[in-house]
């Protein structure tokens, strides 16, 4: 878990997991590959060779049994305010700094709803901000369909193509934030006018939020960590 972070000072860590999820209940300790969904993130911050310290942030029990178990230190537990489904994950951020203490270059957010990131991907966000001396990078990937396919469906059910389409479409996956603590929580947000994205494949930044989320989770796994990973030919042009 101690990488070799030394050219880009030093970074944290921060696997936030608060319990009682409205979409999915259970979901960051639901089995996925034989193991909670929690253990993949934690996984990923072991291949990671950037990350000096890794902490979890959590009010429940099971996830802090998960880091326990696969010897990380101590969750810290989330107080009262920062349990419920309105809980601020900068609050989270803020809370893991102040408890942690001591100086951090960089503190990189890991939700445990994004299992199938990889350790490549952590460190290639950390770098990529590090190089380029901006306030933060964020996790990105491809719409899995072409622009063209994008529209809304107006008040009399009439489809309508959006009239501005980005060249190359992405969306925020979820699955890595790095930014510098100070300016993160002074804006509470790792968005600024200067963020970076690390771009990743969709299948790699799958967020899990429903169990429709979670079976196709479950379906791209072995393409990413089972006997048949490797590339997905997933974006359409």
């Amino acid at each position: 878990m101690i990488g070799e972070g030394a050219s880009a000072g030093r970074v944290l860590g921060l696997v936030p997991a608060r319990a009682g999820s409205q979409g999915l209940p259970g979901k960051n300790v639901r089995p996925l590959a034989g193991r909670p969904m929690a253990a993949w993130t934690l996984e990923a911050c072991r291949e990671s060779r950037l990350l000096d310290q890794v902490v979890v942030s959590t009010d429940d029990e099971a996830v802090a049994a998960v880091a326990t178990e696969m010897g990380f230190p101590p969750p810290f537990r989330r107080p009262d305010h920062l349990s419920g489904p309105q809980a601020s994950v900068i609050d989270a951020v803020e809370h893991a700094l102040e408890t942690l203490g001591g100086r951090w270059d960089y503190v990189v957010l890991l939700q445990p709803t994004s299992p199938l990131r990889l350790g490549i991907d952590i460190d290639a966000a950390i770098t990529l901000c590090h190089a380029s001396g901006v306030s933060s990078v964020i996790g990105v990937s491809p719409v899995l369909k072409p622009q063209t396919f994008y529209g809304r469906v107006g008040h009399e059910g009439r489809f309508r193509q959006d009239e501005t389409r980005p060249e190359e479409p992405v969306i925020i996956n979820g699955a890595v934030y790095v930014g510098r603590p100070e300016i993160v929580l002074e804006r509470r947000t790792f968005l600024g006018p200067d963020t970076l994205a690390h771009v990743m494949p969709p299948e790699r930044g799958w967020d899990v939020d429903t169990a429709f989320d979670f079976a196709v989770c479950e379906a791209l796994w072995p393409h990413v960590r089972g006997d048949r990973a490797g590339p997905l030919d997933s974006v359409r042009r």
